[in-house]
C-alpha cells in the first residue's frame, strides 16, 4: 500500500530535522571515549572550588533547559500544524471548522506555554549571571590578599554547606571572616543612575528599595561556619561576617553592623581593620586544613 503523500513529505520533514542530531550524537561518542582513552589529565589532585562555581553550574544547567525548550517549542506547533493535514490525508475527510479552530486554540495555548516558560528561563539567567559577575569580582579583590604559605591570608571561594554555599572564607590573624556577595543591579531614576545604599536600623535602603535578609543570611552562614569550625578543629574559632555589594557606594549610618558591609573595591583595604578575634599561624594552618578538605572537590 502506498503511503500518502502527505505522510511522505511528514516523515522526510522529521527525518531531515532530526536526522543531524543522530549523525553528529553517534559521530560524537566515539570520538570523546577515544580522546578519554588516549589523554590524561597533567594534574596531579583536585582543583580547588574558583569563585561562583556553583552559579557557573547553575547557569549552564539554565542554558541547556533555555536550548531544549527552544527546540521543542517549534516542533511542537509543527506537529498541531501537521496533524489536520494528516487526519484530512488519511480519512479522507474534510476538516471542518470546529477542528481548525480546536488545533488553533490548542497551538496557541502551546505557544503561550512555551514563550512563558522561555521568559521565565531569561529572566533566571540574567539573575544568575550578574550573581556571577558580582561573585568574580568579589574573588578577583580577594586575590590581592593571597600571599606564600608562610603568610597568615588564606582566602578560599564557594564552600559547600548543607543546603547553601560560602561565597568566600578567609582565614586572618583577626580571626575568620565569612563573604557574602549580593549582586544588586542600580536602578536609573529620572534619567540618573543611582549608587548609594544606606545602611541603617540594621537594614539596606537601596534607593528602591529595603532589604534585611542580606544581613540575616550572613548571621546564619557566621553561625554555621563557626560551630562546624569549632567541631573540626576542637578550638574556639573566632568568626566574623562580611556582606560586600559590588559597585556600591556604603554609606553607613549606624555605629556598629554584624555583618560588616563593604563594596568590592574596599574590602582588600578594610579587611586588614577588621577584628573577631586573634589566631596565631598554627591555629591559621589547622583551619586552613579543614577547609581544604570541603573545597577541594572539583574533578581534575
Amino acid at each position: 500500500m502506498e503511503l500518502p503523500s502527505v505522510v511522505t513529505s511528514t516523515l522526510a520533514v522529521v527525518l531531515l530535522f532530526f536526522g543531524p542530531f543522530f549523525l553528529l550524537i553517534g559521530a560524537m561518542v566515539p570520538i570523546m571515549k577515544r580522546y578519554k582513552r588516549s589523554h590524561a589529565s597533567p594534574l596531579t589532585r583536585d582543583l580547588l572550588r574558583p569563585a561562583g562555581h556553583s552559579l557557573q553550574e547553575q547557569i549552564d544547567d539554565k542554558k541547556i533547559e533555555l536550548f531544549g525548550t527552544m527546540v521543542v517549542t517549534p516542533l511542537m506547533l509543527l506537529m498541531f500544524a501537521l496533524m489536520p493535514l494528516l487526519q484530512n490525508s488519511l480519512d479522507d475527510t474534510r476538516i471542518s471548522t470546529n477542528q481548525l479552530v480546536m488545533f488553533g486554540v490548542m497551538a496557541a495555548g502551546t505557544l503561550s506555554y512555551f514563550s512563558y516558560r522561555i521568559y521565565k528561563i531569561v529572566r533566571h539567567l540574567q539573575h544568575l549571571t550578574l550573581g556571577y559577575a558580582c561573585e568574580l569580582a568579589v574573588g578577583q579583590e580577594l586575590e590581592y590578599l593571597v600571599r606564600p604559605k608562610d603568610h597568615p591570608y588564606r582566602v578560599y571561594h564557594d564552600i559547600p554547606f548543607d543546603g547553601f554555599n560560602i561565597d568566600h572564607l578567609i582565614i586572618s590573624p583577626n580571626g575568620v571572616f565569612v563573604v557574602e556577595t549580593k549582586g544588586r543591579s542600580k536602578p536609573i531614576n529620572d534619567g540618573t543612575k543611582q549608587f548609594k545604599v544606606r545602611v541603617e536600623n540594621n537594614a539596606l535602603h537601596f534607593p528602591n528599595h529595603v532589604e534585611t535578609e542580606p544581613l540575616e543570611q550572613v548571621r546564619r552562614n557566621v553561625t554555621s561556619v563557626r560551630n562546624w569550625l569549632n567541631s573540626a578543629t576542637g578550638t574556639d574559632v573566632p568568626v566574623g561576617g562580611i556582606l560586600v555589594l559590588p559597585g556600591w557606594y556604603i554609606e553607613l549610618c549606624q555605629k556598629a553592623t554584624a555583618p560588616y558591609v563593604v563594596s568590592a573595591a574596599a574590602l582588600p583595604k578594610v579587611l586588614p581593620q577588621l577584628r573577631v578575634g586573634m589566631l596565631e599561624l598554627a591555629h591559621i594552618q589547622a583551619i586552613a586544613h579543614q577547609v581544604e578538605q570541603k573545597v577541594r572537590d572539583i574533578a581534575k
